[in-house]
């Protein structure tokens, strides 16, 4: 980590130097890939002010404190930098966390529809075919078989046309009307 300690209208002592390096340590707790820090210490009459700006990777945070001793105001913008290096360091766990958590509840839904699908395919028997033995096909004439499907109630009459001799269904339409399918 690279730190560099500026002062304006006061002197950089290598205590105070020290001390700066001293409590940046902290923030490496958060961030362990800090490459420059710069600190600017500023005294105006009895107001002493300490600016901190540290890049990691990809990050950059600042921080701007003042109070009236210098080395208040240096814990204090320490300190305020690592509630913002804790709270993103928090957003990033949780937002991460969110999306697994998304991730693995779709896959378990998913998992638990598939097996819950194959368990009612399997549950549910397959249709089977009925053989009804009846008359065989009738040799009518449609109006013929338009009665005959009216005095059954019915939904559909099977019949062989008396005229072409080929085999024809007749059903009711939702309308109310006569369908006529040849086969």
């Amino acid at each position: 980590m690279r730190v560099q300690v500026t002062g304006h209208h006061v002197d950089i002592t290598p205590g105070l130097r020290s001390f700066v390096e001293g409590k940046l340590e902290k923030l490496e707790e958060f961030y362990p890939k800090l490459r420059a820090v710069s600190v600017v210490v500023t005294v105006e009459k009895y107001r002493h002010t300490a600016e901190i700006h540290f890049h990691a990777d990809g990050v950059e945070m600042s921080a701007k404190k003042t109070t009236k001793d210098m080395y208040a105001s240096i814990e204090e913008a320490v300190s305020a930098l690592q509630q913002q290096a804790a709270k993103r360091k928090d957003r990033l766990h949780t937002s991460a966390a969110l999306r697994r958590t998304a991730a693995h509840e779709a896959k378990t839904r998913s998992r638990a529809t598939a097996k819950k699908g194959a368990a009612e395919e399997a549950a549910v028997p397959k249709p089977k075919v009925v053989r009804v033995r009846g008359n065989s096909a009738k040799s009518i004439t449609l109006d013929e078989a338009i009665e005959a499907l009216e005095e059954s109630g019915k939904q559909h009459l099977l019949f062989r046309d008396a005229a072409s001799g080929a085999v024809q269904l007749l059903f009711r339409r939702e309308d109310g009307h006569y369908g006529l399918a040849e086969a």
